[in-house]
């Protein structure tokens, strides 16, 4: 899908100056802004990355495994672009089935192959859609997750990461994409289903000895998260990742999550211990090379002071 940047003419304020005795007024002042959608894209090897066992990625990780895709699916949020006077300048988002209160839900599983068709959708969703005053773009900066709360319109304030996916609407009311045990949501599920299994090494929770098990994933959320839905959460690690580009083209060009890149550093043919994959627990051994892959540090939850973001990147569409 080619998405374009056009423009629209939207009045946003008109303020009428009549001078006393004076058949002169002044110009009414209107703000306009233009219409933008924000093409993703998740690839691996040079093409997209789908569902389905004849589109097997290869050379994943330390152990250059073949895997097919499991589930690909992850939360925009705090989306910008950045303006020719170097300013950050929010995208005021679309609503749809995807979008809301200032959150986007990316989708790249079909529903198809190891992709389940219970807990996943046929319909992709690749791109963002929003408005920004008119101006000149050079840039973009956004954060892979869900925030606590969003203020909306009216100035109230809503809980979202940590809100139940029955009280609230889409896109945060994806059961697959919510947390049990964190009380919270799935920023990202990217879930890989190698050829050969995965070595599911004695100790771990799951078994008392070695056992091939069919999945390793990356579920990336916040951590060390305590309270409840009546008294609100608190968590010691955010775990929000940062993505910015200081040159991007938003009508020529896509921002890319490299999935090899995601794995580079790891080895998806085991799992060494605590929950398969890594799901952001701290003291996962699987963790710190996906949480460095990200520019995160796994101990703090925090942007890492050291690490830089590999996963995504800018390519021409």
């Amino acid at each position: 899908m080619r998405s374009l940047l056009t423009s629209s003419l939207v009045a946003a304020s008109a303020v009428l100056l009549t001078a006393c005795g004076s058949d002169d007024s002044p110009a009414t002042q209107v703000a306009t802004t233009q219409a933008v959608s924000i093409q993703f894209a998740a690839q691996a090897n040079g093409k997209d990355a789908q569902c389905g066992a004849v589109n097997e990625i290869t050379n994943l990780g330390t152990s250059k495994k073949t895997a097919e895709i499991q589930d690909l699916r992850f939360y925009v949020s705090e989306l910008k672009l950045i303006n020719d006077k170097g300013l950050m300048v929010d995208v005021a988002l679309d609503k749809n089935a995807n979008q809301d209160f200032g959150v986007a839900l990316l989708d790249f599983e079909n529903a198809t192959g190891a992709c389940s068709a219970d807990t996943g959708s046929a319909k992709l969703y690749t791109a963002i859609m929003g408005n920004v005053p008119t101006g000149t773009y050079t840039g973009v900066q956004f954060t892979l997750g869900v925030p606590d709360t969003w203020v909306d319109a009216s100035g109230k304030t809503i809980t979202l990461s940590h809100s139940n996916t029955t009280a609230i609407t889409a896109p945060l009311d994806v059961p697959s994409m919510a947390w049990s045990w964190q009380g919270g949501r799935k920023f990202a599920k990217i879930e890989f289903k190698p050829t050969g299994g995965v070595t599911n090494q004695k100790g771990t929770p799951e078994t008392t000895d070695d056992a091939t098990v069919s999945s390793w994933v990356v579920h990336m959320g916040a951590t060390g998260c305590t309270g409840s839905e009546t008294t609100g959460y608190s968590c010691t690690n955010p775990n929000l990742a940062k993505v910015s580009f200081g040159s991007f083209d938003v009508s020529k060009q896509k921002i890319v999550l490299d999935v090899p890149a995601l794995v580079a550093q790891s080895d998806i043919s085991v799992n060494q211990n605590s929950a398969l994959g890594c799901m952001s627990g701290t003291t996962d051994k699987e963790c710190p090379a996906v949480f460095d892959t990200l520019g995160l540090d796994l101990l703090t939850g925090k942007v890492s002071t050291s690490k830089t973001q590999t996963v995504f990147k800018v390519i021409n569409k």
